[in-house]
């Protein structure tokens, strides 16, 4: 079985990964760096165009849980996010490059 994944945004990356791992073919696709948008920085997968923040870490509201359900499962995307860490009080904030 092979498996194309369209965008390598943070779900598209993450989707790619869970599927890798799980010894699947995987075809990631992305338009940059051959076509970008103004919001485009870098050529980097998984770029945070607007802000470094991904809200959230606390575990008493449903995106701080999401969060943690996720690294329970082995996301690659919190992983590189908890790696490239950057203080933001109760979210989880990162280097934008560090992090792509």
């Amino acid at each position: 079985m092979q498996v194309t994944v369209i965008g390598a945004g943070l779900a598209g990356s993450e989707c790619a990964w869970q599927l890798a791992q799980r010894g699947i073919d995987v075809i990631l696709r992305e338009m940059k760096p051959e076509k970008r948008t103004p919001a485009h920085v870098t050529n980097d997968f998984a770029e945070l165009c607007c802000s470094n923040s991904l809200r959230s870490n606390q575990l008493e509201n449903a995106v701080g849980l999401l969060k943690e359900e996720m690294r329970r499962l082995g996301s690659l995307i919190l992983e590189c996010a908890d790696a490239t860490r950057v203080e933001a009080g109760g979210a989880l904030a990162v280097d934008r490059e560090g992090f792509a």
